[in-house]
């Protein structure tokens, strides 16, 4: 055997080491001595792991915690944001109930009996909120946001039922006219569509209302002038709910319509015996494209007493006399 403080081997049957006076115990003694040190160990360890594993759950819990909290204020703000937007706050979605009714049945043919079984089981589905179709007081407020209207339109342009708007905004006023600033559309919605935004160009002005119809369609017009003082016409009509400007607009001085239907434009002139003069040509529509073309050159007989009024209601001048030019 060995002595347990210096490791000197010595005889099993001594009391004391030879070489450093350790007493010695039996072997019955060192065993139990080794047991109890091995189990206080074991006893610290298990109480490392088990402070170990509080921890850990310790900071488990403080992350899910935190987690949750961001989630409900995540949700807090959302809510709020829904609140704070008032009338632009889509509307709800509509839920639909559905009850669905299966039948089964059973024969047993011991017995010979049958055995009805009903199940119902109701099925909910959601459906999508519906375009809402604005006033013409709001549309025109929207437009308002964008600028100073000059001229406004309101009507059914394509005779789809709902009624859509053009407007004309501008800027300042100089000797009667307007500098143009931007034309827009704006549908039933509220959907808003900017269509021109000129350069140096003016309007006269003019009261609301230059919309002509013809066959089921509106059309928008109205006359503006540049640097070169030459009157031109714009006309807008709307297909499919989308806005378009006419291919013939290049070729206008006046979008016109007499008591007979008849839509016509003019052409100024000068030569010395008529000095400056107008000129008519008809303007025929096609129906399927839904645009107009420039005719030809309409007879003295057929040339309209009367320049029609247009739907704002404004004087117009008589045509039997030769019309100076208008410089805006």
């Amino acid at each position: 055997m060995r002595c347990s403080e210096c490791d000197e081997k010595i005889k099993s049957y001594y009391n004391f080491c030879k070489r450093c006076g350790m007493p010695l115990e039996d072997e019955d003694f060192r065993e139990d001595k080794k047991a109890a040190v091995r189990g206080r160990r074991r006893a610290a360890s298990g109480m490392i792991t088990a402070v170990f594993l509080l921890f850990l759950i310790g900071i488990g819990s403080a992350v899910f915690l935190v987690y949750r909290m961001s989630v409900r204020a995540e949700g807090s703000t959302d809510n709020s944001a829904a609140e704070l937007s008032g009338e632009d706050t889509l509307p709800p979605i509509t839920e639909t109930t559905t009850t669905v009714t299966t039948t089964v049945t059973v024969t047993t043919t011991a017995e010979l009996t049958t055995t009805t079984v009903t199940e119902t089981t109701a099925v909910t589905t959601s459906a999508e909120p519906e375009h809402i179709v604005l006033p013409e007081s709001v549309l025109r407020q929207i437009v308002a946001g964008k600028g100073n209207i000059a001229l406004w339109n309101y009507a059914d342009y394509d005779g789809d039922g709902l009624k859509e708007a053009f407007a004309l905004t501008v800027m300042g006023e100089v000797l009667f006219t307007h500098t143009v600033d931007k034309v827009y559309f704006i549908d039933a919605y509220g959907t808003l569509t900017q269509l021109w935004n000129p350069t140096a160009q003016s309007y006269s002005k003019s009261a609301d209302g230059n919309c002509r119809s013809c066959e089921g369609k509106c059309f928008f017009w109205f006359d503006y002038s540049g640097i070169t003082l030459v009157n031109n016409t714009l006309v807008y009509g709307v297909r499919d709910g989308q806005p378009y400007k006419l291919d013939v607009c290049g070729d206008l001085n006046g979008f016109y319509q007499d008591e007979n239907g008849t839509f016509y434009t003019t052409e100024t002139g000068f030569n010395l015996s008529r000095g400056i003069h107008s000129t008519y040509y008809e303007l025929l529509y096609d129906p399927v494209a839904q645009q107009f073309r420039k005719g030809g050159k309409l007879s003295a007989s057929a040339e309209p007493s009367s320049q029609p009024q247009d739907d704002r209601q404004d004087t117009a001048p008589d045509l039997t006399q030769d019309i100076p030019m208008v410089l805006n």
